[in-house]
Parts: structure tokens; C-alpha cells; sequence
């Protein structure tokens, strides 16, 4: 019974682990291309305000709108969502997960073919997207991650760059977050103090290190 038992756990690390790695950099067939592409932001808001909006495979209206259908269970590996772009439905499978108090980290990828998007198809993508603390739980590190395949590069890009941060920008003014660069922020009262800057240039800077997206 025991090696009955072990075998199986075997199979299904081995099937999780084929299917986790399979889908992480897509192989693009004849006429399609590679792409890839990241956006990283730093909030001066907790990441667990993040979280609780970004964190859900199902609850993902923030991101790619409401959805017609689900299966499995939210934030489980192989659970689907399906939802509608312009004219085009699509399914997307969560091929992996991670979550702990700091941090949550989901990939997903497109599972029904290939996406018909306005002026180019996404035939594969594999998207991650990784939220987590910093700066002693007072501030979040946000990452979005895409590999994909399509037949025109330049538009697929611009396609991801505007449609995450407007996303991205909706959950940051909702929760009141500005996009901040270099170290943690610092309390009321003092200023950054960028690479190469004196006290004086960082007191004439005033706080325009805060900003929105």
C-alpha cells in the first residue's frame, strides 16, 4: 500500500513538474515570434493590500476583466478561467502558485490556441505575475512577467505594456499607492537620496520621487 502510495506521488510531482516547465518559455511555431517582456513597480502601500486585490486566479476582474466561466478551484494548478477580449474568448490555465503572508506569485497560460487581438495574434504566452513586501511590510514590489509567441513583436509589446499598466494603475489608485524608485521610502519629513545626489539636491527635489504610474 505504502509503494502504491509513493508511486503516485511520484507521477503526479512528475506530471505537475512537466506541466510548470512546459509552459514557462513557449516554443513558437513557423510565422510566429518570441517575445518577452517585464514591468516591475515599487508602491509605498503594503503588499498585502496588493494581494488581497491581485491574489485570486478566479477574482481577476482587476486584470482581464469579468469572466464567463471557470473550472477546478481558484488558485489550484490546472484550474481554468475564460473570459473576453474585444471579440475574442479565450482560456487561461494557472500553471503555477505561490502564496504566503508577504507573497503571492501566479502563472497562468493561454490554453484554447491562439488569441486574435487587434492587429496581431498572441498564439502562446505564459504570464506571471509576483507581489511581495518590502521595505519591513510597509511598501510592495510588483513584477509582471510575459513570455510569448506572435506574429508581430512591436504590437504584442505595446499591447502588454498599456494593458498592464493601466491594470496595474487602477489597483495602485484605488488603494492610494505611488510608484517610488531606489530604496524604501523614508519617513515624513526626510527625502530620497539618489546615487551621485548632495542633501541639497535632495531637499530641492521636494517628494517627486512619489508618483502615479
Amino acid at each position: 500500500m505504502l509503494r502504491q502510495i509513493f508511486r503516485a506521488l511520484i507521477f503526479l510531482s512528475a506530471t505537475a513538474t512537466a506541466l510548470y516547465q512546459s509552459t514557462e518559455d513557449p516554443e513558437c511555431a513557423k510565422g510566429a515570434y518570441s517575445g518577452f517582456e517585464t514591468n516591475i513597480w515599487q508602491f509605498n502601500a503594503p503588499a498585502t493590500q496588493f494581494i488581497n486585490i491581485t491574489g485570486s486566479f478566479f477574482h481577476s476582474e482587476w486584470y482581464i476583466g469579468p469572466l464567463t466561466s471557470t473550472t477546478g478551484e481558484d488558485n489550484t494548478i490546472g484550474s481554468t478561467r475564460t473570459a473576453v477580449i474585444g471579440n475574442s474568448s479565450f482560456t487561461e490555465q494557472l500553471v503555477g502558485h505561490y502564496r504566503s503572508p508577504t507573497q503571492s506569485v501566479i502563472r497562468f497560460s493561454l490554453h484554447n490556441g491562439s488569441l486574435p487581438l487587434d492587429g496581431f495574434d498572441l498564439v502562446a504566452y505564459t504570464e506571471e505575475i509576483n507581489v511581495k513586501s518590502i521595505c519591513g511590510g510597509t511598501a510592495t514590489y510588483l513584477t509582471m512577467t510575459a513570455t510569448y509567441c506572435t506574429d508581430n513583436v512591436a504590437e504584442a509589446y505595446d499591447f502588454y505594456d498599456k494593458f498592464r499598466r493601466d491594470s496595474v494603475g487602477a489597483v495602485a489608485k484605488e488603494l492610494n499607492a505611488l510608484v517610488f524608485s531606489g530604496t524604501c521610502p523614508v519617513p515624513p519629513g526626510m527625502r530620497f537620496l539618489t546615487p551621485g545626489a548632495t542633501v541639497d539636491d535632495v531637499q530641492a527635489a521636494g517628494d517627486d520621487d512619489l508618483r502615479t504610474i
